[in-house]
């Protein structure tokens, strides 16, 4: 395996859902006391750490460990820390079968990406690395492909193993080629479907990810009932998704909802189960926790309260009817309110977006609140991605800050692209030239009056539209 990845560098990104604060809000819905102050936080298979590093640059207090059996990646993870000054963060190249008791407890675990991509003796090494490590009250993120939707993965993986012999460093473009022929002299409706299907999938995906996912050795696809077992085993139960959609508003219709729910008979893992079924999903982001730990499944309006509340939604119109429309300045989408509770919470966090402020603190009159479909709605607009829950703030400036400061790291990736990672654990793309070279020039040592004669043909204008713009994406820092 080491070979392979540091053979083809395996593409890496920063993952909103794997953020400790996104683990804390989730396990704080169900009841969970996650730790929610300075904390250690391990990932497993870390690659080049691009996912961990922005968290230790935005966590100061907390310590990061990562590690990963391929060199390459950690080689240069640990450079770009060194660029960066960062002494709360450690990258070691280490298989996970000699994982060192000294390495200490963790808050947090996350293996995104690695449980389909190993045998099962790593995947039980895995658990049992988490039995010893992981706090009482701490939290697993588990990525994995899933049946049914694997099932056709699966049969195309098959045939991209199966084209004739060729040079290693064309397998993939062979493959993709050899799957397209295959697809060609297929006749059965329904097997061209699933080809079709499978080709624009491989078509959309960088060759380096097909190289090591489709290409690879190892590869194991659940179904969340078996997962979750595996995980019993160990001692884990499941708590929840990282991501609110499929943890609290499935897509599909309330009666089949309803139907589920009783066809499970109270079990969530069995109701999760027949969801994947329905929804023929093929990939899960588990939250597991202890097994020992109470969940409440019922009080998520309650434990809302104990979050904060941030939201790129701004005000456009009061209607006729005297309901409100709010724009996502984050991206597609829109909301209409009538409830004149949720549009005076929207009101207050437009003032403070990309910051947060304590729902609970957002509610003057509980009782006038509790008698409207106030948390309903929360809870749509959480889910949709218009509202987000925290449990605390990163660090980000608001635009009164005298000197802009663009984060450290998307300074340092504006020498060499075009993708950025946010204080908010995002990316955000600027493709121009000019934002490039604005966002290498906010390093805190200027005031906006001295940025425009330092890129040529710049106006004043342009420099403060663009500054609004990189406030809100959460790119600059306090």
């Amino acid at each position: 395996m080491s070979s392979t990845y540091d053979q083809v560098l395996y593409p890496s990104l920063a993952f909103s859902e794997t953020h400790p604060d996104n683990l804390a809000a989730i396990a704080t819905l169900f009841g969970q006391t996650p730790p929610t102050g300075p904390c250690r936080v391990l990932e497993v298979g870390c690659g080049d750490a691009n996912n961990l590093i922005p968290m230790a640059l935005v966590d100061p207090q907390s310590h990061f460990v990562g590690f990963d059996l391929a060199t390459r990646p950690i080689e240069a993870g640990q450079a770009v820390i060194r660029s960066l000054g960062l002494s709360n963060i450690e990258l070691h190249t280490l298989d996970i079968l000699a994982f060192p008791p000294s390495l200490g407890t963790f808050d947090y675990i996350i293996a995104h990406g690695f449980c389909t991509w190993v045998p099962g003796f790593v995947l039980d090494k895995f658990f049992a690395v988490c039995q010893a490590h992981l706090t009482p009250h701490g939290v697993i993120f588990a990525s994995y492909n899933t049946y049914p939707q694997a099932h056709a993965r699966e049969a195309s993986r098959q045939i991209l193993h199966h084209q004739p012999p060729g040079p290693s460093s064309s397998r993939v473009t062979d493959g993709k080629h050899f799957l397209s022929t295959i697809r060609d002299f297929v006749t059965d409706p329904l097997w061209q479907a699933t080809l079709d299907s499978e080709i624009k999938r491989l078509g959309a995906r960088p060759d380096a990810v097909t190289f090591h996912d489709e290409l690879g050795g190892a590869y194991n696809c659940f179904y969340v009932a078996d997962f979750v077992a595996l995980a019993a085993r160990h001692g884990f139960q499941y708590l929840a998704e990282a991501l609110l959609r499929p943890t609290l508003r499935p897509n599909v219709p309330p009666e089949t909802l309803a139907e589920l729910r009783a066809l499970s008979q109270g079990d969530e893992v069995i109701f999760q189960q027949y969801l994947d079924f329905v929804t023929y999903r093929g990939f899960r982001r588990t939250l597991l926790c202890r097994g020992d730990l109470p969940i409440q499944r019922e009080s998520c309006n309650e434990n809302l309260l104990k979050l904060r509340v941030a939201s790129p939604l701004y005000f456009i119109s009061r209607n006729p009817s005297g309901s409100e429309t709010f724009r996502n300045g984050g991206g597609p989408g829109q909301m209409q309110s009538n409830n004149p509770f949720l549009s005076a919470v929207i009101h207050r966090l437009e003032a403070v977006w990309p910051r947060s402020l304590p729902l609970a603190e957002l509610l003057p009159d509980w009782n006038a609140v509790a008698e409207t479909p106030f948390f309903d709605q929360l809870i749509s607009l959480a889910v949709n991605g218009l509202l987000f829950l925290r449990h605390a703030d990163p660090p980000v400036a608001s635009p009164s800050k005298v000197n802009p400061t663009a984060n450290p790291l998307a300074r340092l990736q504006a020498a060499s692209g075009t993708l950025f990672t946010t204080m908010l654990h995002t990316q955000v793309r600027f493709e121009d030239d000019f934002s490039c070279r604005l966002i290498a020039l906010l390093d805190g040592t200027r005031p906006v009056s001295a940025l425009a004669p330092l890129i040529k043909g710049a106006q004043p204008e342009l420099i403060a539209t663009a500054l609004q713009s990189f406030y809100r994406v959460g790119l600059m820092i306090a």
